[in-house]
């Protein structure tokens, strides 16, 4: 590639700094989701920067004149800068970016309940879960199901992918999948760390339980008090991003509006729960060994919002839980 050969005014061409490099864009994506500031650790767990780069690029957008430092010490945080002439304009265009992809999503979402029979699990693999596509790359889509039904599934599934319209509206293409327990226990193929739910349980929550019915003495015992350490890693996990409960309250909603009656009961009490929790009675009720408390953890609601930087961290809150209960 031939080296610029003349320089653009910062007055006439500021998008060019300001969008030029892929760590800024990271960077303000960032700020503009968020309603405080956050610090330079925050923002390299956020943005999947290491701090040496978050330090370079806050440096670099200081000199721009995008962000600013509130705060001191180690109350120190970065801002957008507001009175930034084009902070609106930027915010917009990050706006939009984010509506083309929760629009994508919650489309694929719609079609899966508008099937005649949901599959047990819905989730997105391959490149767009990892973060590493590139256009044309196909959003390819593995669907879990019970092995009578999972081909008429996956056909109905592709039907309503071709009827809908929503590779031409996205510009995108739509691989789907369908699979069994048997195969996705032998397959890494559909299932791996990286993955954007879609739909019903994580597929993890399968492979696990699949073993345990040699035990029929022991298997509830220790299915809830598994469930009580998942509990304590998901309240971990809340904690540290509490917008979790607004994203699944709108999942539900989304849900409840499309399925039949016989799972809407379950999700409407989940959706009772958390509107009308605190974070402290929710964080009781989670961990708590009532009878309710320990039949609604079977089905909680939190995994098909979850980021993958979110998946990862709770995976990872987990075992330490886990290992530590040994």
């Amino acid at each position: 590639m031939r080296p610029i050969s003349e320089q653009n005014s910062a007055i006439k061409s500021p998008l060019n700094e300001i969008l030029g490099y892929q760590g800024n864009v990271r960077l303000l994506r960032c700020l503009f989701e968020t309603t405080g500031g956050m610090s330079f650790s925050e923002l390299a767990e956020r943005t999947g920067l290491s701090l040496p780069g978050v330090h370079k690029v806050v440096s670099r957008m200081m000199t721009l004149g995008i962000i600013e430092f509130t705060g001191s010490g180690k109350r120190q945080q970065i801002n957008i800068r507001n009175k930034y002439p084009l902070v609106d304009n930027l915010e917009d265009l990050f706006k939009a970016e984010k509506r083309y992809y929760d629009s994508l999503i919650k489309t694929l979402k719609e079609i899966i309940g508008r099937l005649e029979q949901q599959p047990q699990s819905a989730w997105i693999f391959g490149t767009l879960a990892e973060g590493s596509d590139e256009y044309g790359d196909p959003i390819r889509i593995g669907i879990l199901g019970n092995i009578k039904k999972i081909d008429e599934i996956t056909d109905q599934f592709r039907e309503q992918i071709i009827e809908s319209g929503i590779e031409k509206r996205f510009d995108v293409t739509i691989e789907v999948s369908g699979t069994v327990l048997a195969d996705l226990k032998s397959s890494e193929t559909f299932y791996t760390d990286e993955i954007i739910p879609l739909w019903g349980t994580d597929p993890k929550h399968f492979l696990k339980n699949s073993g345990e019915e040699t035990n029929v003495i022991d298997s509830h015992q220790q299915l809830d008090k598994r469930s009580q350490i998942d509990a304590k890693a998901w309240v971990e996990l809340i904690q540290k991003h509490p917008e979790i409960i607004d994203r699944t309250i709108k999942d539900l909603e989304e849900r409840i509006s499309q399925i039949s009656s016989g799972e809407k009961k379950e999700l409407q009490e989940w959706k009772h729960i958390l509107k009308s929790m605190s974070f402290q009675r929710l964080k009781k009720f989670l961990e708590s060994d009532s009878e309710r408390s320990t039949r609604l953890r079977q089905s909680l609601p939190f995994w098909p919002v979850l980021k993958n930087k979110e998946r990862n961290k709770l995976n990872e809150i987990k075992s330490k839980r886990r290992k530590k209960d040994e």
